[in-house]
């Protein structure tokens, strides 16, 4: 009987951090998106303040922060998430490399700058990139690759 118990409670504490192990997942996924996720891309009345203002809408640039380098991809959804399977290949460690290119705008901190006034130089381009996954979705953009 005393083993049943012990099972019983095992098989709870598996569901348990099955459980915890999936909301975490989401939640690395949610912030993926809103750190790197701008598609379509958001209109701003100056393209030049583009990251000036998407750091700040996005909560990287605070009162007292300012996130010195972020890459946000410009592609739906199911493009960025196909990386994460067919879409592309594995590289080093959970780091998979895209076999297409996308959309991309970096924003880096410009020189000088400091929080909470953060300035950010905008470099648009086109190239594949690295992703780190979770569940078979994005939780981490580690680079965009030259072409």
């Amino acid at each position: 009987m005393a083993s049943r118990g012990l099972r019983l409670r095992g098989a709870a504490s598996f569901l348990l951090l099955a459980a915890w192990l999936a909301a975490a997942s989401a939640e690395s996924y949610q912030k993926f998106l809103r750190e790197h996720f701008d598609f379509p891309p958001s209109e701003v009345p100056n393209p030049d303040r583009y990251c000036d203002l998407l750091m700040k809408r996005r909560h990287m640039a605070t009162p007292h922060h300012c996130k010195h380098l972020n890459t946000f991809v410009h592609a739906d959804t199911p493009r960025i998430i196909e990386v994460c399977g067919d879409g592309g290949a594995p590289t080093t460690g959970d780091l998979r490399e895209s076999a297409d290119v996308f959309p991309l705008t970096l924003c880096k901190l410009q020189r000088g700058s400091w929080a909470p006034d953060c300035k950010y130089e905008v470099t648009r381009n086109v190239e594949r990139i690295v992703i780190a996954c979770e569940d078979g979705f994005p939780v981490h953009l580690e680079t965009e690759v030259q072409n």
